[in-house]
């Protein structure tokens, strides 16, 4: 098969695992940025809103108007940054208690597959997809002035 073909492939299953994951938010009454919000604060993990929008590809006044929206419902807080003048987020009790009933059979779907694909294929599966991120990455910002 022939690179553009393998792409046009590629691109088709990203896209569908994209819109999976958006009928699952949308079947769960949130948007798709709302949950991959809620995913990136559920992972244990204390972050900024800029990282949220970084590294979950969700535009920055998007992210703010999520965490407006979750600050209102009491599910998350602001802590300062120790050095900083940022805040980074956190979820409160009841926030975790949302985001793990929200998200607990998302997380047990996606256990699934991946258990279903063995762990060798699972390995080579994630390896694959960062390699792959990493060297389009590097061709786009080499080709960025052009």
């Amino acid at each position: 098969m022939e690179l553009r073909a393998k792409m046009e492939q590629l691109n088709t299953c990203v896209c569908k695992m994209t819109e999976l994951y958006r009928t699952w938010a949308k079947r769960h009454g949130m948007s798709y940025n709302t949950m991959m919000t809620l995913y990136a604060l559920g992972q244990s993990r204390k972050c900024t809103q800029k990282q949220i929008a970084d590294e979950w590809l969700i535009p920055k006044q998007t992210v703010n108007t999520i965490i407006k929206e979750l600050e209102r419902l009491g599910y998350i807080r602001f802590e300062p940054l120790p050095g900083s003048k940022q805040k980074v987020v956190c979820l409160t009790e009841p926030g975790r208690a949302y985001a793990d009933s929200c998200l607990h059979e998302l997380y047990k779907m996606e256990s699934r597959a991946l258990r279903s694909l063995g762990q060798p294929l699972t390995d080579i599966f994630i390896e694959c997809n960062l390699a792959f991120a990493e060297r389009l990455e590097e061709e786009v910002r080499g080709h960025a002035g052009e």
